[in-house]
């Protein structure tokens, strides 16, 4: 079994983006509302990587109380800011707030973390520039350790519209996947049968250590590990560590996705300042 290094992989991104990034300088806003402990350590860690790389980070934090309208208010500014190249939304939002109208607000051309239907729809399409980043974060993964998927089986658990249905269509795609998917989720059955007939698995559950030795077949798949959950006053994953032995290759959590994540957001932003020149 092989330990994939997720903050390698970041570096060799980062590295790799830097003469654009020194030739662009380019801005971020963040725009976020209270105080929620696991944003603020996203948002950290995203402006420590910025910091090293000189991409300037805005934080933008407004009250948890905040008005839906008052919020919009302000993420229009943003986008029509000119001195703001990219926009990230961080999660969770007030419940006051809905998700979808936020998403349609963002200039498309600053939509790094491609929420904005005029991005993620182009996914559909296959002519995508950008891709939502914890999705294309796995991609990377596999791309960046000489993983081929091309014409494999890869089974997604988790169908959420951040990184399980984005990450089929990119699995899919003839620009980076043309792979063999299937997603399951809660209401799928004989879940165990289909990991074990595939080639890769990407859980994506948000349930700490669902993924167990009895849901890996005996080809040795590629565990790729996108779940972060606070279980028993430590970070975990989706997948119990007890399947590391039983694959060929796997991402740890911390470590794993996390840090490619981050990498992968300053990618599109390059991507779209590119693409909108």
């Amino acid at each position: 079994m092989s330990r994939i290094d997720g903050n390698s992989i970041s570096n060799l991104m980062m590295e790799s983006l830097r003469p654009d990034i020194e030739r662009m300088k380019p801005s971020i806003a963040v725009l976020y509302a209270g105080e929620d402990p696991s944003a603020l350590s996203y948002i950290k860690s995203k402006v420590k990587k910025g910091d090293k790389f000189g991409i300037k980070i805005n934080l933008v934090n407004m009250k948890s109380d905040v008005s839906e309208k008052d919020f919009l208010f302000k993420l229009d500014s943003l986008s029509k800011d000119p001195s703001i190249d990219g926009i990230i939304v961080e999660k969770p939002l007030p419940l006051q707030i809905d998700i979808k109208r936020v998403s349609e607000r963002i200039n498309p051309a600053k939509d790094i973390d491609c929420m904005n239907s005029q991005n993620n729809g182009r996914l559909i399409t296959d002519d995508f520039i950008i891709a939502p980043s914890t999705a294309m974060a796995v991609i990377n993964i596999l791309k960046f350790s000489s993983i081929k998927y091309e014409g494999s089986r890869v089974a997604i658990l988790g169908r959420s519209e951040i990184v399980g249905k984005p990450l089929s269509m990119l699995f899919l795609s003839k620009q980076c996947g043309n792979a063999t998917v299937t997603v399951l989720h809660s209401k799928s059955r004989n879940i165990e049968e289909e990991t074990k007939r595939a080639d890769i698995i990407v859980a994506a559950l948000g349930k700490p250590n669902f993924i167990k030795k009895e849901y890996i077949g005996g080809n040795s798949p590629v565990l790729v590990d996108v779940g972060i959950n606070y279980f028993n006053g430590a970070l975990t994953g989706d997948i119990d560590k007890e399947c590391y032995e039983l694959a060929s290759a796997y991402t740890p959590v911390p470590g794993g996705v996390g840090p490619v994540t981050a990498a992968t957001l300053f990618e599109n932003l390059i991507k779209l300042k590119k693409h909108y020149a």
